[in-house]
This record gives C-alpha cells, structure tokens and sequence, in this order.
C-alpha cells in the first residue's frame, strides 16, 4: 500500500448498512477503505470531466468501425496468417535474451516489475529493453512489408 501505513490496531471493524458494526480482518478492513476511496476519486472525475458512456450517448451512436470490418473472410484470415508468419519469422531472429523477455511479458503476461526480478535488473532497464525490441520488430515488420496493426 502506498502511502502511510495505517497503525495496527487489535480488532477491526465496519459499518454495515443497518449501523450494526461487523469485525473484520485487517485485510478486508484495508481493502474496504480502498474501495471506497476509489469510488471518491472515480465520483470527482465524474464531476470534473463529465460522463462518457455510451448510455449517457443514448441513441446517437454510430459504430466506430463499419459493418462487417471484424468479419472473417477467407481473404482477412490470409491476409493475418501471413502476417503472424512474418511476425514469428522476425522473432525468431532476434536474440535470444531479446526473444525470452518478449515471450515473458506478452505470452507470459509477466509483470515489467516480475521479469526485473527474474533478470536481476530494474524495471526501467526492462522498460528501455522492451521499447527498443518493439522498435526493432516494427522496423523489420515493416521492411517485410507489414503494415504494423494490420489485425
């Protein structure tokens, strides 16, 4: 938890609907408090910028992307699987290391702050490293000739 910490204390306890008071443990009562605090800062944002939703729109929304875009046609799904061909191809040629943290952070969906550890780094190291394999994947990605984002 960020911040202060709050002082231990011998038993915990929250208020429920009726005014009764409940003992809880320390983590359910730190977590409550969280929520709530939560709540207040999504309600201030709310009250400062407005509600975007597309309930709030009502009836005058139109879709961001045209009928039918998503759909698979036999012509889509070559079109992807030539690029992930292309993709798996560009992987395999970087270094192994390279390739790992990837397969880490992407496959694994590992933490930046879990592959530091698993590393021995720190995590804007894994930040830099990632950022610069991305950007050599896209530049080779696009001198084979793939739009990057084209699925």
């Amino acid at each position: 938890m960020r911040g202060k910490k709050p002082s231990e204390r011998e038993k915990y306890v929250l208020r429920v609907d009726s005014g009764t008071f409940v003992e809880v443990t320390r983590d359910v009562y730190l977590e409550w408090h969280r929520s709530r605090r939560r709540e207040k800062y999504q309600m201030e944002q709310k009250r400062a910028h407005g509600v975007c939703s597309l309930e709030a729109l009502g009836g005058n929304v139109r879709p961001a992307v045209p009928r039918g875009y998503w759909e698979n046609t036999p012509e889509e799904h070559a079109l992807r699987s030539a690029c992930m061909e292309k993709l798996r191809e560009s992987i395999a040629a970087l270094p192994e290391q390279d390739a790992h943290l990837l397969h880490m952070l992407f496959v694994g969906e590992m933490t930046v702050t879990d592959a530091a550890l698993s590393f021995g780094c720190s995590r804007k190291s894994i930040r830099k490293r990632r950022d610069r394999i991305l950007g050599q994947l896209r530049a080779e990605m696009e001198s084979r000739g793939v739009i990057c984002g084209c699925f």
